[in-house]
């Protein structure tokens, strides 16, 4: 009986022993949509995150994060818009550049109206399809945008409530990494 009860008394202090969990604290930032850890710069996955943050930081992650990958298609889209904008724009500037050039600076008159080179009609169907693609690029930087901007806020609400956690040490007993009992986390 004597031998019993050392026997679990000794298993009841090893559990209590190693019950306090080896995590420890970390400091995390984001980074390109990403949240990494602060000490060694590496990104932290899904699964990390999700045992790490609270259930409501937790969410906020994942929230921004489709945000910020759903920017991504809106962004490509703007920039394309714009390369196509201010090629077509520069396009229209070359054919009336060349229409000046080539013209021999001398008004013609025929029938009381100046005869115009033709290329300035072109220049200027250049600048006004330049024009479109430039409404076309301002049209998908709007939500892009918007998206950006609101994925950011999540991210950061998720870094900024898990960075400043309580500081309230609590006492709580169950399961833990190494197995059963009281962990002291503060």
């Amino acid at each position: 009986m004597k031998k019993s009860i050392t026997l679990l008394t000794l298993l009841f202090i090893a559990m209590f022993s190693f019950a306090q969990t080896s995590n420890e604290n970390i400091t995390i930032k984001k980074r390109n949509g990403r949240i990494i850890n602060v000490e060694t710069n590496e990104k932290l996955s899904k699964l990390e995150l999700k045992s790490m943050l609270d259930e409501e930081s937790y969410d906020s992650y994942i929230r921004g994060r489709n945000r910020y990958i759903a920017s991504i298609p809106f962004w490509a889209a703007t920039a394309i818009e714009g390369a196509f904008s201010i090629t077509y724009i520069a396009m229209g500037y070359d054919l009336k550049y060349d229409c000046i050039n080539n013209h021999d600076h001398q008004q013609e008159k025929e029938n009381g109206h100046d005869i115009y080179c033709e290329n300035a009609t072109g220049a200027m169907l250049y600048w006004v399809i330049g024009g479109f693609f430039a409404a076309g690029a301002v049209m998908y930087a709007i939500p892009s945008t918007i998206l950006t901007i609101s994925s950011h806020r999540k991210l950061n609400a998720a870094v900024d409530g898990y960075n400043q956690k309580s500081s309230d040490v609590t006492l709580n007993f169950g399961a833990t990494n190494n197995g059963i009992g009281l962990t002291l986390n503060f």
